[in-house]
C-alpha cells in the first residue's frame, strides 16, 4: 500500500512515538488522522501542520467514542486505510513487597488502555475497510500495534505493561487470521529503548548504559527507527501477522 494519498489514523497521536509518526506520515502525504486525550497538544500539532494533521480528542477505551472517531472519518474521507495503534502508558509497580501487593486499578488501567484500547480500534477500522473491499486491489487495509519488547523481557515493575504490550503480539496473528480474506493486514512492531523527550537523558543512566551493553550497535533507538519500520510493513503487500523488533538486536538483562 502506498502512504500518499492514504488515510492513516494514529492513536497517541498527540505526543511521543505517535506524534512522530504523525509528522512522518503527513510529510509523506498521507491524509493524517490523531487521536488522544491531550487536547492542548493535539490542537497545537493540528495548527502547526495547517492541518494537515487533523485532531479528535477520543477516550479509546470508551466504545461510543471510537465510534465517533470513525464516524468523522467516514464522513471526512469515505474510508480508513491504516491505522497505527501507538496510544498507550506505561507505569510501574513491583507485584508484592514486604509492605503491599500491585493495585488492582493500576492493572486494569493499564491494560485497559493499552490493550483493550487498540482492540477497540481496530474492530471498527477493519469494519471500516471491510465495508470497502476491494478485490482487485492487493491491499485494503493495514493495521498496526505498537507492542514492546516489554511483550518478551519485561523488566521488574513491569508485570502489567509486559502482559498489555504481550496481548498485543498475541492478538497479532488471529487478527490477520480473520481479515486475511479482505486483504486486510495486521502486523505488529515491538521497540526497544527509543529515544524520546520522555527518556532523555536515560543513556547515560546506570540502567540506561547496561542497556546499551547489551545492544551490538551500542546505540538507542529513534523514532525515526519506528516510522521507517512501519512505513516497510506498509509498503509491503506480502507482510502479516508477524511482529519486528526495533531494538537494535539487543537483549536486556534483569535490572
Amino acid at each position: 500500500m502506498k502512504i500518499e494519498n492514504s488515510v492513516i489514523l494514529i492513536t497517541g497521536g498527540a505526543s511521543g512515538i505517535g506524534e512522530y509518526m504523525a509528522r512522518y506520515y503527513s510529510e509523506k502525504g498521507g491524509i493524517v488522522y490523531i487521536c488522544d486525550l491531550q487536547e492542548e497538544k493535539g490542537k497545537s500539532l493540528e495548527k502547526e501542520s495547517n492541518s494537515k494533521i487533523k485532531f479528535f480528542k477520543c477516550d479509546i477505551t470508551n466504545d461510543d467514542s471510537v465510534k465517533q472517531l470513525f464516524e468523522l472519518i467516514k464522513k471526512e474521507q469515505g474510508r480508513i486505510d491504516i491505522v497505527i495503534n501507538s496510544a498507550g502508558v506505561a507505569p510501574a509497580e513491583l507485584i508484592a513487597t514486604p509492605k503491599s501487593v500491585h493495585s488492582n486499578d493500576l492493572y486494569k488501567k493499564i491494560l485497559e488502555i493499552n490493550t483493550f484500547g487498540s482492540f477497540l480500534v481496530s474492530k471498527y477500522a477493519a469494519k471500516m475497510m471491510i465495508d470497502n473491499f476491494d478485490a482487485k486491489k492487493d491491499c485494503n487495509g493495514v493495521i498496526i500495534f505498537v507492542a514492546s519488547i516489554a511483550a518478551y523481557e519485561g523488566q521488574k515493575g513491569q508485570v502489567a505493561y509486559a502482559a498489555s504490550k504481550g496481548a498485543l503480539v498475541g492478538m497479532t496473528l488471529p487478527m490477520a487470521r480473520d481479515l486475511g480474506r479482505y486483504k486486510i493486514r495486521v502486523n505488529s512492531i515491538a521497540p526497544g529503548i527509543i529515544e524520546t523527550p520522555l527518556i532523555k537523558g536515560f543513556h547515560e543512566t546506570k540502567v540506561g548504559k547496561s542497556i546499551l551493553d547489551s545492544t551490538p550497535l551500542k546505540q538507542v533507538g529513534k523514532p525515526q527507527h519506528v516510522c521507517e519500520t512501519s512505513e516497510f510493513i506498509i509498503s509491503c503487500d506480502h507482510l502479516n501477522g508477524t511482529t519486528i523488533r526495533i531494538d537494535g538486536g539487543s537483549r536486556l538483562p534483569l535490572f
